[in-house]
């Protein structure tokens, strides 16, 4: 007798959880993810009452998304050649010597802006190599059938630790100021060092791509889109998302310290109050979504919080924010648990780190233009009214995306391997 399916998911989900490899790989992402979401609040609220300018923050946050537009292709196709386990062990390593120094220099009082700026810079190396390296790797470690629940499960915890670093920010700079943020930075990123040591793993010797140089594996990847319209459309949803939706983060601080008049702790609570619903969303999708509600899951949940980041630009007391996110949370778990899922299940399983290091150059070719085009519009117009335009723009971006790719209408029944192969990849079997 076959059990109800969400039963399955279920189990998959906990299955997963008791996985030794998968869990340790999973932790050491979730250290990381503390770090991310508590450096954005503390340098964004360190900058802001440096300079007083909603530029300046977006111009030291522009520094962290640099490169994974830079980077990121090259990230899946180094991925496909090289460990990845001992890829982002030396990226954690790296960092908690980054955050070190940082904090030294902080607590000696002699910490300045440029030094920030490195840092936040050596953050975006880091993070260029998340869709590439890490979460191709818990992909290997699941396996395709867990896929979806592997995915979902990091997504969940993406928020959760989204909900944590905010609020854990704001009390460290209320504390001893953004030494406390960097002394944290240096025991999540060597936490994760540790945990990586001891993972271990069979990788998929059918993505190897020994024959090929970098530049040509990334072309090879490039060359597919034409072909898969629907990882195209993924791809651009993608940059609709992070060039109109997601810098608003960054503007976060800003409006916590002038808009609305919070402490830290307050201004930090305003992105956990959004990753509080996430995580509760990312959780469901783990355990509830088929693969029939991929694309629906995407385009709607990615509408829904540009509409509730819209209606965020018009809060005018702390209340009003806090409601306007907690819906948007709901939308924002729900795009980026497909995100990756998407161009896991669809694409070819030779070519699945090239792709998503594409995913990672379309997040950070449209992230810093992005977070410059709010900034710019903060300056002159104000930065709720910034953030409201920037909302209006997405939503019709999408919608003219979801118009020109069929296969990204939430209607379509597009679900993996619902469409033919193409000829050139005869190993697909996603």
């Amino acid at each position: 007798m076959n059990e109800p399916a969400g039963t399955g998911r279920r189990r998959a989900a906990l299955v997963l959880l008791a996985d030794g490899p998968f869990r340790l790989a999973w932790a050491a992402g979730a250290l990381a993810g503390v770090m991310r979401w508590l450096e954005m609040v503390a340098v964004g609220i360190f900058v802001i009452r440096e300079t007083g300018s909603p530029m300046a923050v977006a111009l030291i946050l522009f520094l962290r998304q640099v490169p994974m537009l830079l980077l990121g292709a090259f990230a899946g196709a180094l991925s496909e050649r090289a460990d990845r386990r001992v890829i982002m062990l030396a990226a954690h390593t790296f960092m908690a010597a980054v955050m070190t120094v940082l904090a030294i220099l902080a607590l000696s009082g002699a910490l300045t802006m440029w030094q920030v700026g490195i840092g936040v810079f050596c953050s975006g190396i880091f993070w260029s190599l998340d869709f590439p390296v890490r979460r191709t790797m818990l992909g290997d470690v699941a396996g395709t059938p867990r896929l979806a629940a592997a995915i979902a499960l990091d997504s969940s915890t993406a928020n959760l630790t989204r909900m944590l670093g905010p609020l854990i920010g704001g009390l460290a700079m209320e504390g001893i100021g953004i030494a406390g943020a960097y002394l944290i930075g240096t025991v999540c990123f060597g936490g994760g060092a540790v945990l990586l040591l001891f993972v271990h793993y069979r990788r998929n010797t059918i993505a190897s791509a020994s024959g090929r140089n970098l530049i040509g594996s990334v072309r090879e990847g490039l060359a597919h889109l034409p072909r898969q319209p629907i990882l195209l459309g993924t791809l651009l949803a993608t940059v609709v998302m992070n060039l109109f939706g997601f810098p608003y983060l960054n503007m976060i601080p800003v409006i916590g310290e002038q808009n609305l008049a919070l402490d830290a702790t307050l201004t930090g609570s305003l992105i956990s109050t959004e990753a509080a619903t996430a995580f509760v969303t990312a959780l469901a999708v783990a355990t509830l979504a088929r693969p029939e509600h991929f694309v629906p899951l995407y385009i709607c949940c990615g509408a829904l919080f540009l509409a509730c980041i819209l209606l965020f630009s018009f809060a005018g007391t702390y209340a009003e924010a806090v409601a306007a996110l907690l819906v948007s949370g709901i939308g924002f778990a729900g795009f980026a648990a497909m995100q990756g899922t998407l161009i896991l299940a669809f694409a070819p399983l030779a070519m699945r780190a090239r792709f998503m290091g594409l995913m990672a150059v379309a997040i950070g070719g449209a992230g810093p233009v992005g977070t410059l085009h709010v900034g710019l519009m903060a300056d002159h117009f104000g930065t709720p009214t910034a953030v409201g335009i920037m909302a209006g723009e997405g939503l019709v971006c999408l919608a003219l995306l979801v118009l020109a790719v069929p296969e990204l209408r939430p209607w379509s029944g597009r679900t993996p391997g619902s469409g033919p192969a193409s000829p050139s990849d005869p190993e697909r079997r996603n």
